[in-house]
């Protein structure tokens, strides 16, 4: 992000405008305030921060006014970002200078007649830190407290209430599960991840829509939470926030959350109506049959070819589900290409199943269908992937250690993720039985593997220049080694032995 507006920028596109009710033009206004008084960029995020955090409490407490919220609202708003914004401290100190932030925003939209005055925050700021210790529990109505321990698998098993109030209180569960989710991945440790996350989703063309923007938002979601592979770990951004957050969830959450790590991203087609409320879908690659609700406009439901992640777990749930419209030709061509896309995959990882295609390349099967129904274009993947032969080996040697090492060390600094030093290393590997290499500098060699990969997969986080002077080797080492490994290993743009997530994405636009 290059600045804090920015920040601001993407959090306001991104959430639906209805649900938010501290309007952007207040924030902005205040953060322009401050900048005029002085303040660094640095210390207008560290504001930004703070009011984000308001705003998406507000969110998850269904509150629409600032006018209206009381002592016991800010308590409750204090013991939830405790509970569930990782690296908010319960401490005197944080918790003054929390809300000295809030006040200050308040007291900014007060002078602007946009709040009638700040004396409830200011109450609440004395009461909860303006002694020596922070004072909560003690703050709180019984009643209040009562809710915060509310266990919601009562709710779940009381056998006399109504499905649709099940359904209702699972809705809430969910949405506010969708909301820590939020909040947990717009921290400032997942900006990377969260940019290359839209730069994938966006494809090299990289274009957000001024038209739709909710629904593009609420497809970007959809696929950053089941689909994206975080750059640190390689698990998908459900998985790691199971791994690391479960145990502040309740447990209705942590089974809904456990539950979600099991949807599969699917593309199907209605084939009949059952009755009024059921519909049978078929899976397009699969054949396999299913049923869903009814929800779909009679008219045009077989029309239509669907995409997204779902699951039946006691009972079907759909996270989001994209709709096109195409014709029954169009959908033989997108099964044809997506089969001989899992066919490219194949030959960097032999027996793989359809399944294990799409946990790694989803978003390539999405591209691929926007591609065909938008672009018309007649091959997205090119014959030259699948009909290439590759050099084998013919001895098995064990590759330097000292390369890998090094690799190991290094590759998160220039941007690469942990799939990309995966294949990177297979490159070494198969490198290595293909020949006698003796190596004198291994930083010379992990440069010539940083460069070629990134390469291979159009990435442009490497330059020759820039890696000759972080290792303190020459330019021209780095090229003579890199037509060695090329010249060796056979390797062409897009290789599908080491062709990453996204190198994959682009070589779907190449012309």
């Amino acid at each position: 992000m290059k600045n804090v507006y920015d920040q601001v920028s993407l959090f306001y596109n991104s959430e639906p405008m209805d649900l938010v009710s501290i309007k952007r033009e207040w924030v902005e206004s205040f953060l322009r305030y401050k900048a005029w008084q002085g303040a660094a960029d640095s210390e207008l995020r560290k504001l930004w921060q703070s009011i984000q955090l308001l705003i998406i409490y507000l969110q998850y407490a269904d509150n629409e006014d600032l006018d209206e919220l009381t002592v016991q609202d800010y308590v409750l708003l204090i013991e939830w970002l405790s509970t569930h914004v990782k690296g908010f401290k319960m401490s005197l100190k944080n918790v003054r200078d929390f809300f000295a932030v809030l006040i200050e925003f308040q007291q900014h939209l007060v002078n602007k007649r946009i709040m009638s005055n700040c004396t409830e925050i200011e109450r609440a700021a004395s009461d909860i830190a303006g002694g020596k210790k922070l004072k909560l529990t003690k703050l709180l109505p019984s009643r209040d407290l009562a809710l915060l321990s509310d266990d919601l698998s009562t709710v779940f098993t009381d056998p006399s209430l109504q499905n649709q109030e099940m359904v209702k209180v699972i809705g809430e569960t969910v949405e506010h599960l969708m909301i820590k989710l939020g909040t947990y991945y717009q921290q400032d440790d997942f900006n990377e991840d969260f940019d290359r996350a839209l730069y994938l989703y966006t494809g090299p063309l990289e274009n957000i829509p001024d038209d739709g923007k909710e629904e593009f938002w609420l497809g970007f979601w959809d696929y950053f939470l089941f689909d994206y592979h975080l750059l640190a770990s390689d698990n998908t951004p459900l998985a790691h926030f199971y791994q690391t957050f479960s145990e502040r969830l309740s447990n209705d959450e942590r089974q809904i959350l456990n539950d979600l790590q099991s949807a599969q991203f699917t593309v199907f087609y209605v084939d009949r109506i059952l009755n009024q409320d059921w519909v049978e879908c078929v899976n397009l690659f699969t054949n396999e049959r299913f049923e869903l609700p009814f929800l779909f406009d009679y008219n045009s439901l077989k029309k239509l070819l669907f995409y997204g992640h779902i699951f039946s777990q006691g009972m079907i749930v759909i996270n989001y589900v994209t709709s096109i419209e195409v014709s029954k030709n169009l959908r033989r061509r997108i099964r044809e290409e997506v089969l001989r896309q899992k066919r490219v995959f194949e030959i960097q990882k032999p027996g793989v199943d359809l399944i294990s295609f799409f946990k790694r390349h989803a978003l390539v099967v999405r591209h691929t269908i926007d591609i065909l129904v938008t672009l018309a274009k007649v091959n997205v993947t090119p014959n030259s992937q699948i009909e290439r032969n590759f050099p084998k080996a013919v001895l098995s040697r064990e590759p330097h250690a000292g390369v890998m090492q090094r690799l190991k060390r290094i590759y998160a600094s220039y941007g690469f993720s942990k799939h990309d030093a995966e294949l990177i290393r297979a490159m070494w590997h198969d490198f290595c039985q293909l020949t006698d290499i003796i190596v004198r500098k291994p930083e010379v060699w992990v440069a010539v593997l940083l460069y070629s990969y990134a390469q291979i997969n159009y990435l442009n986080n490497v330059t020759v220049e820039s890696l000759a002077a972080d290792m303190h080797i020459s330019e021209t080492s780095i090229y003579k080694n890199k037509n060695k490994l090329s010249r060796i290993l056979e390797l062409r743009p897009f290789d599908p032995r080491y062709l990453g997530e996204e190198g994959f994405v682009v070589s779907l636009f190449m012309p």
